[in-house]
């Protein structure tokens, strides 16, 4: 899951250069220059309705009409994201009546996180991204307005469930926790949970089983936590956000840390 540049990365001038099998990512600051050690996972996103919402299928048939369209090949272009095949998760029984209740409130409530390149703000304090352009087109045929609300990501489901907010669509990894608290959307990105360390020792680990002994940060409740989990990764660090965990390398506090591809592609300048 999921994703992240926070105004703590504002200062770093990030620029990706391909080179053998790791991809450096250099700041400003010598000393941070970064790599993508390897690849843990491959994986897709998903958009989480209420159990058993209504949504979940209006929202799918105005997907499939977006990717006829042409829209969301052009929005994954912009962004340079890769389209899943958008298969559709099972069909489950329908006992929410969400989209009356959407459309009486006349907004979709939104939850997301601060999320390059899904859900981010531009030079002008507005949202922007991949999935908020996406959402705001979904929103259109709904005739809803799309109010976007940051969540603390750990809590995700709770939030859900309480109708704090009215879905989750913020690069989330389709997961078993997913599918069991949430009604699923058909997969649209294609994503991987990566390991990010500095650039010089990225070369000495070229998979999970030569990291067991190193130290590791993490989003709390993401998929790169559970990535971590997945891998044996015994010391982790599990912080609010992804630039948390990329900060924590940055700052020598942990060896590596696992953020998603998509966040690490968005750092190309």
């Amino acid at each position: 899951m999921k994703k992240v540049l926070s105004f703590a990365l504002v200062s770093l001038m990030l620029v990706l250069a391909l080179t053998g099998c790791a991809t450096t990512v250099k700041t400003n600051n010598e000393e941070a220059s970064l790599a993508i050690a390897c690849e843990l996972t491959s994986e897709e996103y998903g958009i989480g309705f209420r159990k058993g919402s209504d949504l979940t299928a209006v929202v799918n048939d105005y997907i499939a009409e977006l990717e006829a369209d042409g829209t969301l090949a052009a929005l994954a272009e912009k962004y340079d994201l890769a389209l899943s095949d958008l298969a559709p998760a099972e069909e489950e029984e329908v006992t929410l009546a969400d989209v009356d209740y959407v459309k009486a409130n006349g907004k979709l409530i939104i939850g997301i996180t601060d999320y390059e390149p899904m859900n981010y703000k531009d030079a002008e304090d507005k949202w922007t991204g991949f999935d908020t352009e996406f959402a705001e087109a979904v929103c259109e045929k709904l005739g809803v307005a799309a109010e976007f609300v940051e969540i603390d990501w750990d809590n995700k489901f709770v939030a859900l469930e309480s109708k704090a907010i009215d879905c989750i669509w913020n690069g989330m990894t389709i997961s078993e926790d997913v599918l069991k608290n949430t009604s699923c959307s058909a997969a649209y990105v294609k994503n991987a949970q990566v390991v990010v360390m500095a650039a010089d020792k990225a070369a000495d680990y070229a998979d999970a089983e030569s990291m067991k002994d190193l130290s590791f940060a993490a989003e709390s409740g993401s998929a790169g936590a559970a990535a971590a989990e997945e891998c044996g990764f015994a010391n982790l660090t599990e912080v609010g956000t992804q630039t948390d965990a990329l900060l924590e390398v940055t700052s020598g506090s942990c060896d590596a840390c696992i953020i998603d591809l998509t966040m690490a592609n968005a750092m190309v300048k």
